[in-house]
Parts: C-alpha cells; sequence; structure tokens
C-alpha cells in the first residue's frame, strides 16, 4: 500500500506575520516583569526565537535595522592597536589568527560560551569597518640577527662616527666622493613574471636551471654617478666569452667558489674603483660606505686604503637593509630588471638556456636600468648619507630590536605611542624590575658579588669595526693592542704544568676547604708524581685492555695523592665538590 507524501508548506520568506509594536511589548513584559519568554511570545503572538534574540541581546530591540557587533567601538579601537604593535615588532597575525584571537577576548568578556574562533562573516565585517588602518599585505622577510641589530643606539652611534669622519676628511659638501660598494649574487633560473592565458588554466614559464651564483659587484656615488658593473665568476681560468656582449666599463674575474673574497675585493678597489674616482687634491680623501663582511676587513686593505687616500667606512654589523644605498635603493629595480631580461631571453630563444656566457650580458642590460641618478640620489638620502641625516631612518624600522631586548616589547610600545606620561610609567616600572633583579650575579644567577665570578680575568674582545672608520688612527691602535694582548695570552698558554695532567672530572681545586698550593716552588716538584696505590705514573693493568682506555686521576683529600681512577680503585668518577679518600687512607682509618 502506497503512503501519500504530505505536501510541505511553502515558507513565505520577508513576510512578517506579527506587529512589530507587540514584539517590543513582549521584550519589555520579559526584561521588566521578569515574564518567561515562551509565555510572552504566546501571550503577544510573536515568534519564540524572535524574542529570545532580543532578550539575548544578539538583536537591538529598539532598532532592530542595527546589526549586532560582538565588539564594542573601544574594545575594536583596542584589538587594532594590539594589531599594529604586532606587526610593527615583525610578529604580524593573520585572518585565521585574528578570528582566534577575537574569540578567546569575547570569551574571557562572558560574551561567549567558548573560546572557538569567530566566523568568516565577523572578521569580513570587522576589516570592512576598519580597511581605513589595516589591510591583509605579505610581509617582508626579516632575519633575526638584522632585526634585533637595528637599535636606535647603533644608529645613533653610527651617523655621529659617520658625521665625524666626513668633517675630518672635508667631505660633508662633496658627495661625487662619497661612495657605496655592495655586491649582490645572480643566477640564471629566473622568476617568471606573469602571462595572459586562458581562463581556468595553469600557464608554464621555460626557465633555466639553477647553478653557481655569479657575483655582480656594484659602487655609486652620492651625486648619482655609479662605475660600470664588476662580475665574479667561479673558475679557475678566465675565459673572455664570459664578458660577451657585456656595457662598456665592465669587468670580470673568477674566484673558487663564485663569491667575493679578501683578495677579489682588494684587486676590485686597486684596478677597478680607483680608475673611476674623480681626480683628488693634495689633501683630500675618497671615502668608501660599505659592509662589515669578513673578506672586506683585513691588515692588507687597511694599509692599502690609508696609502691612497681611500676612507674605509664600515657599516654596524646587520644593518645594511636600512643604512645600505645599493641595498635600499637599487638591488631591487636590478633584480626585477635582469628577470625581465632573462625573460625576454628565454622567449627570444625558445629551445635555448640561458647559460654562464649570457648572465653577464644580461645584467648589465638589468644594471643599466637600475642605476639611474634618481635612484641613487634617492637611496642616499634614504639612507640618511646624503644629505646627512639621522632622521631619514624611520622609527617604525627600528621597533623590531624591542622583542630582542625587552622582557614586555608590546607594552614598550604602546608607551612610546601613548606620549610622555606612558613613557615615564614604563620606565618606572622598568627600573623597579632591573632593581629586584640586579640582585643576582649577571654570571651565575646568584647573590652579588659571587667571589668565584669576580675572580675571573676580564676576556680580551677584538676591535669591533662596525659603524667607525677603519683606516683611522683610533682603529689601528686597538687593533695593535688587542694583537700584542693576543701574543702575551698564547705565550703564557704554552707554558706547561709540572704536576701530571688528571681529567677534569678529579679535579679538586674548586673545592674552598682544599688549601691550593701556591708557595710552592716549582723547581722542587718532580714532573712525574706516581699513583700512591701502585706507586706508578701508568696503571699496570693497562696494557690489558686491548681498546682505548683513558686514564682518570684523583687527589685524595687526606693524604693529597693522587689515584688512578677505575685501576686502583672501585670509584670511576669523582663529582666536583664530593669528598674522595684513596684507598690507602680508608685502610688507615
Amino acid at each position: 500500500m502506497r503512503h501519500k507524501q504530505p505536501v510541505p508548506k511553502k515558507y513565505n520568506a520577508g513576510k512578517r506575520n506579527y506587529n512589530p509594536e507587540s514584539l517590543l511589548l513582549a521584550y519589555k513584559a520579559v526584561k521588566e516583569k521578569g515574564m518567561k519568554i515562551k509565555t510572552a511570545a504566546r501571550n503577544f503572538g510573536v515568534p519564540t526565537q524572535t524574542l529570545r534574540d532580543r532578550v539575548k541581546g544578539l538583536v537591538n530591540a529598539e532598532n532592530p535595522n542595527e546589526r549586532w557587533r560582538a565588539m564594542t567601538q573601544e574594545e575594536e579601537e583596542t584589538l587594532i592597536e594590539r594589531i599594529t604593535t604586532l606587526s610593527q615588532l615583525g610578529y604580524g597575525i593573520t585572518n585565521a589568527k585574528l578570528k582566534q584571537l577575537a574569540g578567546e577576548l569575547l570569551h574571557k568578556l562572558g560574551r561567549k560560551p567558548d573560546n572557538k574562533p569567530m566566523s568568516n562573516t565577523w572578521l569580513y565585517g570587522f576589516r570592512k569597518r576598519w580597511d581605513h588602518r589595516i589591510v591583509s599585505l605579505k610581509p617582508r622577510a626579516l632575519d633575526t640577527n638584522r632585526a634585533k641589530s637595528t637599535t636606535p643606539e647603533a644608529l645613533e652611534q653610527y651617523f655621529k662616527n659617520l658625521e665625524m669622519s666626513l668633517h675630518q676628511h672635508n667631505l660633508l659638501d662633496k658627495p661625487h666622493l662619497i661612495f657605496n660598494i655592495d655586491e649582490t649574487g645572480i643566477q640564471p633560473g629566473h622568476r617568471p613574471p606573469n602571462v595572459i592565458a586562458p581562463v581556468g588554466s595553469k600557464p608554464q614559464a621555460i626557465t633555466s636551471p639553477r647553478s653557481t651564483t655569479k657575483t655582480v659587484i656594484a659602487c655609486a656615488n652620492a651625486s648619482g654617478n655609479s662605475l660600470p658593473p664588476y662580475f665574479v665568476f667561479k673558475g679557475k681560468r678566465y675565459n673572455p666569452e664570459l664578458m660577451k656582449g657585456t656595457s662598456p666599463g665592465a669587468r670580470g674575474v673568477m674566484s673558487d667558489s663564485g663569491w667575493s673574497n679578501g683578495d677579489v675585493f682588494l684587486e676590485y678597489l686597486k684596478t677597478h674603483f680607483l680608475e673611476h674616482v674623480p681626480a683628488l687634491g693634495p689633501q683630500q680623501s675618497v671615502l668608501v660606505i660599505y659592509d662589515g663582511h669578513a673578506s672586506h676587513v683585513n691588515q692588507e686593505l687597511i694599509d692599502w686604503a690609508s696609502k691612497n687616500r681611500v676612507v674605509l667606512f664600515v657599516l654596524p654589523p646587520h644593518t645594511s637593509h636600512v643604512l645600505q644605498p645599493l641595498d635600499v635603493g637599487i638591488f631591487g629595480p636590478f633584480k626585477s630588471y635582469y628577470y625581465n631580461e632573462c625573460a625576454s631571453f628565454m622567449n627570444a630563444h625558445m629551445g635555448q638556456k640561458i647559460t654562464r656566457f649570457d648572465m653577464a650580458k644580461l645584467a648589465c642590460k638589468a644594471y643599466l636600468k637600475a642605476m639611474t641618478p634618481l635612484n641613487i640620489q634617492s637611496a642616499f638620502r634614504k639612507t640618511g648619507i646624503h644629505p646627512l641625516s639621522s632622521n631619514a631612518i624611520s622609527a617604525e624600522k627600528l621597533i623590531t630590536c624591542e622583542g630582542f631586548r625587552e622582557a614586555s616589547p608590546v607594552r614598550k610600545v604602546a608607551a612610546l605611542k601613548g606620549g610622555k606620561d606612558a613613557v615615564l610609567a614604563f620606565l618606572n616600572s622598568k627600573k623597579e624590575n632591573d632593581i629586584a633583579s640586579s640582585k643576582k650575579c649577571s654570571i651565575c644567577q646568584t647573590e652579588m658579588k659571587c667571589p668565584s665570578c669576580s675572580n675571573a680575568k676580564p676576556r680580551t674582545h677584538k676591535p669591533k669595526s662596525g659603524g667607525r672608520d677603519i683606516t683611522s688612527d683610533s682603529y689601528k691602535n686597538e687593533v695593535a693592542t688587542y694583537a700584542s694582548q693576543r701574543k702575551e695570552q698564547n705565550d703564557t698558554s704554552k707554558i706547561t704544568p709540572s704536576r701530571p695532567l688528571p681529567s677534569t672530572s678529579g679535579l679538586q681545586i674548586n673545592r674552598p676547604d682544599v688549601a691550593m698550593e701556591t708557595d710552592t716552588d716549582d723547581d722542587e716538584l718532580d714532573d712525574r708524581v706516581p699513583c700512591c696505590v701502585c706507586k706508578q705514573i701508568t696503571p699496570p693493568d693497562l696494557r690489558l685492555h686491548p681498546h682505548l682506555k683513558i686514564v682518570n686521576w684523583a687527589q685524595c683529600d687526606k693524604c693529597d695523592g693522587w689515584v688512578h681512577l677505575a685501576f686502583c680503585t672501585t670509584v670511576r668518577v669523582v663529582r666536583r665538590m664530593s669528598e674522595f679518600v684513596c684507598p690507602k687512607c680508608e685502610v688507615e682509618a
């Protein structure tokens, strides 16, 4: 027997079967008189769920057309400020993280039963309301070393030393004598540009395989002039075909790795840089600003620069992304032009690939397009070199360092934005924390005036070349002093002790109850002190071990004699600050 399916009722969407005034009266009855929601809905003839939404505050009862907002204007302002601060610190949040953060916040405020993330509807509405302040962007990767090294103190000292050097060598009004040298790597494998393709397709672009990196050394001065490029290829023997089709004045050399090294950089200065430097007066010098790579700082280079009136000014370490003109304003356009030249070459030579013999030719075309006077002058201006200005570096680029040197970087950044009173309050709280933590030793984290740490000899540090003129007399004197101190330390470390050398596991020199034999004449000591048990230097049973065996020693706390561990006693290891008695003293006891 077949059953007839019931006909579903039609839902009249958008038609209201109740009076809005009745809904408002039902709402007041629930809120003011304490009537139950179901009872009020039945008495006034309104939908139960509609009334429940008004009572819970999901919909404004007085103005139903107003959309419900999970957060107030002030709360969303606070959230926007936190998003901005995290982005400036280098730890920006994604859309998913924003939904999660908002869900947790509303749960803590008691407006949400759980801490689940908010919906996409809330996210799109939030971003639309604040589209004048926030936007979703792809960030640029920043290395941790660069983030924590770019501090206001480092830049302040750098500009102070740079101004002093420019005054000393009379270069403040001579931009044509202020140069910047930097290097970058290129490869035949390029990033293909966007292409026009059929809708719904996934186009492919033929590129050359990646191979060994070639280096391009670039140089420009503050007046907007540039030197021809200088290429470094990997190999032993130079081939003139590598430079075929390059721009006039370009040169190339070979190195074992394809990267620049100390010899290549010195040869570049001697044979390429000096040829393009304007004629210098009798007492005039030329300033070269560059990064402090290990291949760029050595004694031979400093001596040569001093003889040729070339002032070498090294940038502070890991700050080239904000202080080096070529990094800031030239190499970005250069790479884009180079990729476009590679793509054009591949389209014009179908079935071929870019080889090492084509790279210099393509790089020269991109080099000439990027090295325009306008770009160069803008790069020197953005880095504050010419005209000299420490304010050229915006404060936002220095905020990333706060995440590495502050326990609460978000609070500090908020205080900096809050004004003078907020900064003073933050400094006072930080001062209290510093006083509380200053009672501990910075080395061993124990009470201050720690005897073992206070007696430690200070280490000899190598003079830092970053952020200063390494051809100045002050730097040369510091290097000479450091070399003499290192020599004295090496001579002292070569003195061999007259006692046998026990393992560190048996040494008791750090025990406070053991008297050190500092008043004993070393000439009266025997160079071969035997074991106080077997009376021999080498354990008798050592030859019975076919494998390599390390002989450990320990000093008795009673007779001060030395014993072979694991051979003449059952003890294998003696820990520091623990008591050890040799078998001979144990028997006597």
